[in-house]
């Protein structure tokens, strides 16, 4: 799964939501526009070449992530990748084009181009770390759900001993858990990938309940984990006492 290092590097400065697994956008674009600008032309040209400057970085930093990401599907890494590609273009386009812009109209349009076409962070930074995690969810899913016929058949072979009724608790628990963190992170990539920068802010809604639906799978899948290791420890003739 997603290492958490990369969440709260790559999306620094988002404010946690309620305890949520992943980082989501409080936004840079807000904390820009928080900013007081200058009342010069050359100081909101320097302010918009920081700006630039600071997607260009993130952009980069995306592309990394979806690079070292082992457990993405191909078709989410290449949606990825075509975002982060479309996204590095655009803001590469404006970085050559800002310092030879002269009025406030042109940097206004610049300005406008580089939030309303892009959102890297308020869009595309959420899509990218929540299609890792989920993926990484989906993986753990089916190895969980390829060890459920062996984990049975231990359960089994301890009828009759001390830790049969014990180990047989845990199996059913570890089939729910897999079962809940499989729901709960199945229909997130498809939610946060059909999102566009013309939905801002509309689909930040869409990123909390996919945080949410991934804590969620993530807390059952730490349950089965346990669950497993558990049935492990029954066939050694654990009790639970």
């Amino acid at each position: 799964m997603l290492n958490r290092r990369h969440v709260h590097a790559g999306l620094a400065g988002f404010a946690l939501l309620g305890g949520s697994l992943l980082a989501l956008p409080g936004v840079a674009s807000a904390a820009a526009r928080s900013q007081s600008r200058p009342h010069s032309v050359a100081g909101n040209q320097a302010l918009l070449e920081s700006q630039l400057t600071s997607r260009a970085a993130e952009l980069a930093r995306l592309s990394t992530d979806v690079t070292g990401a082992t457990t993405l599907t191909l078709a989410h890494t290449a949606a990825l990748k075509a975002s982060i590609a479309s996204a590095t273009s655009n803001i590469d386009t404006l970085i050559a084009k800002v310092p030879h812009d002269t009025t406030f109209a042109e940097l206004k349009a610049d300005r406008a181009s580089m939030l309303k076409e892009n959102r890297v962070f308020a869009v595309l930074a959420p899509q990218v770390f929540l299609t890792i995690e989920a993926d990484g969810i989906g993986a753990q899913v089916a190895t969980f759900q390829a060890n459920e016929s062996s984990l049975q058949g231990s359960v089994n072979s301890l009828v009759g001993q001390h830790g049969y009724t014990n180990a047989l608790h845990h199996y059913v628990a570890f089939v729910k858990a897999v079962n809940v963190a499989n729901e709960a992170a199945s229909n997130v990539t498809s939610a946060v990938l059909a999102q566009t920068p013309a939905d801002y802010p509309g689909d930040t809604g869409i990123f909390v309940r996919s945080n949410r639906a991934l804590l969620k799978a993530d807390l059952a899948l730490a349950h089965a984990s346990y669950d497993e290791s558990v049935i492990g420890l029954a066939s050694g003739g654990y009790t639970g006492a």
